[in-house]
């Protein structure tokens, strides 16, 4: 997303932005930095919430932070709907609206059983006519789902799965992730509007720091991770959601038209592995590093069973793999998804 000359202008520019004294600046001052100031923060957030490789200390982000919630407060006309300080909207959200999703959001099946997954590759060669099969192979993520749309570069809702046909509306609760772009450049690739999907999920050491608050303030543990990120995803308040430690990892595009509407799956974007490398470059948080393709169910029963050997090192709970068919367009003639 960053390139190296990036990093150079961005360190520069965060090096020069955290000397201001907010309290002297003018509104012309305010108007000169206060897109660079949000530019900088964007950078800082992807940095840490997505890469986990952050450049400043959090002195100095909250400096940065300060600075430019400062400036929207004296300076209202130069306000952003886009900018990071309205990711929390203090207040309470009555309720969550019900949403219908873009495309069906359906389950994803796992299987732990070698002849299953030898018996489900025999299948796709049969229907497909290929001698061997390419596979898209990652850890199934142990949370509660997520659909995201954009709109014009723009995030426009967050749905939680439901039934599959109509979800949750819960974006002012989204909003408060910072692994969540408010904005993505999709119109490069002559996107118009997007749906995705992905997992809200919590990481271990992050949930027994929760639990650990939580007996400390005399209310009930949580189970586990998974029921943590799907309570939090439902609490009212959105302020109180920004500290619970969500992330978001996306992992599926379902939709995908340019401004004329038609479709681009198979055809712009032709392999889950160029979308998963797209939203990569796009600053969304992905299975990058643990998402693998391999040429043949050889492969993939490998990376299964050295998974299954080292699931507990990870630091997220893991339900399993997923295997999907990495060829949208081959995926398609035979319609199937995934195991």
């Amino acid at each position: 997303m960053y390139t190296e000359q990036d990093i150079k202008d961005f360190t520069k520019l965060t090096d020069k932005l955290v000397k201001i004294n907010r309290e002297k600046i003018s509104h012309d001052d305010a108007s000169k930095i206060v897109n660079d100031l949000r530019d900088v923060i964007n950078f800082h957030d992807h940095r840490y919430y997505v890469l986990a490789e952050p450049l400043v200390t959090d002195f100095e982000y909250d400096s940065l932070f300060k600075l430019l919630k400062y400036i929207e407060t004296e300076f209202p006309d130069l306000q952003s709907p886009d900018s990071p300080t309205v990711r929390v909207a203090f207040g309470l959200t009555k309720e969550f609206p019900p949403a219908n999703h873009l495309t069906p959001m359906l389950s994803l099946d796992n299987s732990y059983d070698e002849e299953d997954l030898l018996s489900f590759d025999k299948k796709v060669k049969q229907l497909s006519g290929e001698t061997e099969i390419e596979y898209a192979v990652e850890p199934k993520f142990d949370g509660t789902s997520i659909s995201l749309v954009y709109e014009n570069d723009k995030l426009s809702r967050a749905v939680t799965r439901g039934d599959g046909v109509v979800g949750e509306d819960v974006t002012p609760n989204i909003k408060t992730l910072k692994s969540v772009p408010l904005k993505a450049n999709f119109s490069k690739y002559g996107i118009q509007t997007i749906e995705m999907r992905g997992e809200v999920i919590i990481q271990k050491e992050t949930f027994k720091k929760f639990n650990k608050k939580r007996e400390e303030e005399g209310l009930p543990t949580l189970a586990n991770p998974r029921n943590a990120a799907a309570g939090s995803l439902r609490t009212q308040d959105a302020a109180e959601v920004s500290r619970r430690g969500l992330e978001a990892i996306m992992y599926h595009i379902s939709y995908a038209v340019d401004k004329n509407g038609d479709d681009l799956l198979g055809e712009t974007l032709h392999s889950r592995s160029d979308n998963l490398a797209m939203l990569h470059q796009l600053g969304f948080k992905t299975p990058r590093g643990v998402y693998k393709v391999f040429p043949n169910i050889k492969e993939v029963l490998d990376y299964c069973h050295e998974w299954g050997e080292k699931r507990d090192e990870y630091v997220f709970e893991i339900d399993g793999m997923v295997i999907k068919v990495n060829n949208l367009h081959l995926e398609e003639k035979i319609g199937t998804t995934s195991h």
